[in-house]
């Protein structure tokens, strides 16, 4: 652990027993010695939940959503390990009071505590603060990806020094420094990280360079090159007595992973019915109507699991007449000041409320509240040939919200390059799926919908 995550355990452990003894006095009982002994044990399973789901590591490259889920599932586990304490001593009553008390506040201050936390070292990065310097060595598809990442995101605290190539090569504000010979032979490189992105390094090459990282006291850290199989996620298994490599490993060919999904679909999905579409489905129909004439449902063809169709439906965004295909033949995506668009629909998409009664395709099955984003009937036949492993998407349901939405790969696609790129997150998602990338992926969606989508039209 480095003195960032011992801050974030020390002052998590700090917030923990205030909170214990704030929800002892709130309880309305006078602290005894076995109190003592059960906050010590809150504590300690604190600490080791928090190493199992690695809570307190570095998130310089990761949204403040990924800290949050993992917040949850730590106070989740302190309200288990109180019913079992408390239910062990036979004191429910008090229990019961402890509990609501108790894991209120901690859920408040931890997250406030991260929130803050996460802004100052975003602030204090971007100034220049705990940086780490990185060279890369090989140049590629993956290093000018990781590059611009970072260097569009100065929050992250990484320095590029240099791109190590075996030709020289032309990076905006990233100097070239030399091949690997010269690289190694440089005595006043400051250096805290190798990263090291060439496909073209054999065994002893590696080797090197790990004993020279190592005599630099220099982190050496590799990430593999699958660009020639397609960047997949692979998946060793035994056949019988043989080994056997899958080139997709999908969560969601288990049984188990597909039906807690489905339940949480149709339990998510419910809520929502109750609790938004029971009041809003009236009031936007209302607005519709009185917006322009025509039905309050769109309703489409899309590809579902599979790749079979299924009627999508939307609230009506557009005017009746508008076609999915122009008099030229092209499929006719909805752009930015698209004529076709009704004044109340342009607000229905900005805020992706025309998505809500896609729900109702949740509920009948045709779609998740998470997956790939369903693309209409012409969309499909003319983009599959054209995209790299685009059929790979319809493995699983379509989504109401998605991986890709959520990184900014939602509304028109004006090239190929970028509907590429959607297709990788997708892809992305099916093969890393869990409960908690749902889960994360519905709060990006809330926050994007909260502040607003540039691409949202």
């Amino acid at each position: 652990m480095n003195k960032l995550s011992y801050f974030k355990l020390v002052t998590d452990l700090g917030l923990l027993f205030l909170c214990f003894l704030t929800a002892a006095a709130i309880s309305t009982r006078p602290l005894q010695r076995v109190d003592l002994l059960i906050a010590g044990i809150l504590l300690t399973g604190w600490y080791f939940s928090t190493r199992v789901t690695h809570l307190h590591d570095d998130f310089r490259t990761e949204l403040y959503i990924g800290e949050l889920l993992l917040i949850l599932e730590n106070v989740a586990i302190q309200l288990v390990l109180i019913g079992q304490i408390y239910f062990f001593l036979n004191e429910q009553n008090f229990a019961r009071r402890f509990a609501v008390a108790y894991i209120g506040l901690v859920l408040v201050t931890v997250l406030v505590k991260a929130y803050v936390t996460k802004k100052m070292l975003l602030v204090y990065r971007e100034r220049g603060g705990n940086f780490r310097r990185v060279v890369f060595i090989g140049f590629n598809e993956i290093t000018r990806n990781l590059l611009e990442r970072i260097l569009d995101n100065p929050q992250y605290g990484l320095q590029v020094m240099g791109i190590v190539a075996k030709e020289e090569v032309a990076f905006p504000q990233v100097p070239y420094l030399g091949n690997l010979e010269q690289f190694m032979g440089q005595q006043e490189l400051p250096c805290d990280e190798v990263i090291i992105t060439s496909d073209r390094l054999d065994k002893d090459m590696l080797m090197e360079i790990f004993r020279f990282s190592d005599h630099r006291a220099i982190r050496a850290k590799v990430v593999p090159n699958y660009l020639d199989y397609y960047q997949s996620r692979f998946h060793f298994q035994l056949f019988g007595n043989y080994p056997m490599i899958t080139l997709r490993s999908e969560p969601l060919q288990e049984g188990f992973w597909r039906w807690l999904k489905r339940v949480f679909d149709v339990l998510f999905s419910l809520l929502v019915f109750v609790f938004v579409f029971s009041w809003l489905f009236p009031l936007i129909a209302l607005l519709i109507k009185l917006d322009s004439p025509g039905p309050v449902f769109f309703r489409q063809d899309r590809w579902g699991k599979n790749g079979e169709k299924f009627l999508c439906y939307k609230f009506r965004s557009m005017k009746v007449e508008s076609q999915d295909v122009t008099a030229e033949g092209k499929f006719n995506q909805a752009k930015a000041g698209d004529s076709r668009i009704t004044k109340l629909g342009a607000f229905l998409r900005k805020s992706s409320l025309d998505e809500l009664p896609q729900f109702i395709n949740v509920l009948l099955g045709d779609m998740s509240v998470v997956g790939p984003r369903p693309h209409a009937h012409e969309h499909n036949l003319r983009t599959k040939d054209q995209v790299s492993s685009y059929m790979v998407r319809h493995w699983i349901r379509p989504g109401v919200t998605g991986w890709a939405q959520v990184n900014g790969y939602r509304g028109e696609t004006r090239t190929v390059e970028q509907m590429q790129k959607r297709v990788e997150f997708d892809i992305w998602y099916i093969e890393n799926w869990t409960f908690w990338l749902d889960l994360r992926i519905i709060l990006m969606t809330v926050y994007n919908i909260v502040k607003g989508e540039e691409n949202a039209y």
